[in-house]
């Protein structure tokens, strides 16, 4: 007999804690799973083949167009066109976008145009330069979810927004990153399924109960 079970599964489990258990102690024991970069449920695999699908097409489109060259496909999709196809392959209520961090990590007067700024007499508004760092989550309503960072630069005479400008570009970078995150992830899940790596079942335990005191 194999000192490993392969068929072991935890997908209908309840975990119960202690009264004086609080939820932090929870969250440092990992008894609930962490479905980063990891399917949570069979929904969140079909629902992710849909979207891809949908990318994938948009993909073949672009890099069959001699106007856009071999750019990766997060520089050249919008991040309005990835809102799109996850709100038609997973639902409105299917998925969410969390913001962890917004860092600015640079933030100048940039020089103004050649000529203007030796000139005592010049009225040219000067400019400024704020580069952001952004970091953040997709979140599916199963609990997969993927997390990436994104870089903003913007030049603007107004500093506020110039902020404004850079910070939504970060965001928007970090967010196409998570979405096409994705694909990797399931690709790796079938590869670890074929090769039975799953001792806990497939998508593990997700209920946890709390006992009355």
């Amino acid at each position: 007999m194999s000192a490993y079970l392969t068929n072991l599964s935890y997908e209908n489990a309840v975990y119960a804690t202690g009264a004086e258990v609080t939820d932090a102690d929870v969250q440092d024991l990992q008894i609930v799973e962490n479905w980063l970069n990891r399917p949570a449920s069979e929904w969140a695999v079909q629902k992710i083949g849909v979207l891809q699908s949908k990318i994938e097409q948009y993909s073949y489109r672009i890099y069959h167009s001699s106007r856009y060259g071999k750019h990766p496909i997060a520089k050249l999709i919008p991040a309005f066109t990835l809102i799109q196809y996850a709100n038609e392959a997973l639902g409105y209520d299917g998925w969410s976008l969390e913001v962890t961090n917004v860092n600015v990590t640079s933030f100048r007067q940039v020089s103004e145009e050649a000529g203007a700024a030796s000139s005592s007499e010049s009225t040219v508004e000067p400019k400024y330069e704020v580069l952001t760092e952004a970091h953040v989550k997709v979140v599916l309503k199963d609990g997969t979810y993927t997390q990436s960072e994104g870089f903003g630069k913007s030049i603007s005479p107004n500093k506020g927004d110039c902020y404004n400008k850079s910070k939504k570009e970060a965001i928007n970078n970090a967010l196409k990153k998570s979405f096409l995150k994705f694909e990797t992830m399931v690709l790796d899940h079938e590869k670890k399924v074929a090769s039975n790596y799953y001792v806990d079942g497939l998508y593990g335990s997700r209920r946890r109960s709390k006992q009355p005191s």
